[in-house]
């Protein structure tokens, strides 16, 4: 049998197959794959500035929200970073930028962003007039962003705007921006529309009414049923307290109706009409008032008040006044004097106290009548009486 030669050869060390270099990754090796975004709670920041109309505080905690969310977003090496379109309002009450996918636009685009901002501002103002002085200040932080944005930069504008924010109650407006966000979510369904819009989760049910909440609508129920029935008490108590005079004004009002074709005894007139000699109100003078200040009888003194009332005037000025007295019998008349009284500036009545010497007639008037400022007269006050069988007044 021949020997069988061995072909094999030591391959020398320098010819071995290399192992990998450390540092340097395998070409056959693929990169981990990045987990999936978790999906944002809310809605988008557009569809809520068209429903809704933003107080001062709101717009101003939104803009603060929005360029302190671009800001973080502004070194992501995320290729999916959203830009502001992709703006949310989570149930929260804060704003956020969702992931939406290759093309969403740059976090830190200044146009986009200075164009959000004013929309917001804008969703604070009311049409058609001028805001309150307090909004204006709200608001003007948030115009001066807009307008800074494409030279300052997102990071420093979005600290300014941040200490302007400061100044109000920043949890309480979050919780009115939450359930602004969760009532917007509650009527819009996911997939309608475009854009954004067709990105936003299903919409989260209506919240149920807490327990604190059920008793207060049950206080208020309870307060309006006993009031009810305290008024139905009351009325019930008149009644029975005030039956018997009920039923005779009834009977009275029938009694008046049935005879109400039968001819009445007109009253006799006491004494001839009394002409005004004045109107009531003229010039600066508005009203002239005169009263007895005790019973007043023909042939002797009476006591009476005047008090006559101004339009108001810068200067001093005189108030002249004379009494008119009537015979109501006759219809005769004659004039004594009264009296003159300095009104300060800026006076609205005068007031003065006389006695007036009535004549011996069965049935006289007296009336005051103003010479200055303006001529004006006050209405009569009779003493006496001209049918023979009535007593004096």
């Amino acid at each position: 049998m021949g020997s069988v030669t061995d072909l094999r050869t030591e391959r020398p060390p320098e010819l071995r197959e290399p192992g990998p270099v450390p540092g340097v990754p395998d070409r056959d090796e693929r990169p981990p794959a990045l987990p999936a975004p978790a999906p944002v709670d809310g809605v988008p920041l557009t569809r809520l500035l068209a429903l809704v109309r933003l107080t001062a505080p709101q717009a101003l905690e939104l803009g603060a929200d929005l360029l302190a969310a671009a800001a973080g977003r502004a070194d992501s090496p995320d290729p999916d970073a959203a830009g502001p379109d992709r703006a949310l309002v989570g149930t929260d009450g804060r704003v956020v930028l969702a992931p939406g996918g290759h093309g969403g636009g740059s976090p830190t685009d200044a146009a986009a962003l200075a164009a959000l901002l004013a929309d917001v501002a804008d969703a604070a103002r009311p049409p058609g007039r001028t805001p309150e002085p307090a909004a204006v200040r709200l608001l003007a932080p948030l115009d001066s962003a807009a307008a800074e944005l494409p030279d300052a930069g997102v990071p420093a504008v979005a600290e300014r705007l941040q200490e302007a924010a400061a100044g109000i109650d920043r949890d309480a407006v979050r919780a009115e921006l939450a359930a602004l966000a969760r009532a917007v979510a509650g009527r819009t369904a996911p997939g309608q529309g475009g854009g954004p819009a067709a990105a936003s989760p299903v919409a989260a049910p209506a919240p149920r009414a807490t327990r604190k909440e059920r008793r207060t609508a049950l206080r208020r129920v309870g307060a309006w049923v006993l009031s009810v029935l305290v008024l139905a008490a009351v009325v019930a108590g008149e009644i029975a307290l005030f039956r018997d005079e009920i039923a005779a004004d009834v009977d009275l009002l029938l009694d008046a109706g049935r005879s109400g074709d039968e001819p009445s005894d007109a009253e006799e007139p006491d004494g001839v009409p009394i002409p005004p000699p004045a109107p009531a109100a003229a010039g600066d003078v508005t009203a002239v008032d005169l009263r007895p200040l005790a019973d007043c009888a023909p042939a002797g003194p009476c006591t009476v008040r005047l008090l006559v009332r101004l339009v108001p005037a810068p200067d001093p000025r005189p108030v002249t006044w004379s009494y008119r007295l009537v015979d109501r019998c006759t219809g005769a008349a004659t004039t004594v004097p009264g009296g003159t009284l300095t009104v300060p500036g800026g006076s609205r009545a005068v007031a003065a106290v006389g006695v007036v010497a009535l004549p011996d007639l069965p049935a006289v008037a007296v009336l005051a009548v103003t010479e200055q400022p303006a001529v004006a007269a006050s209405a009569p006050v009779s003493a006496g009486s001209c049918l023979p069988d009535r007593p004096a007044e």
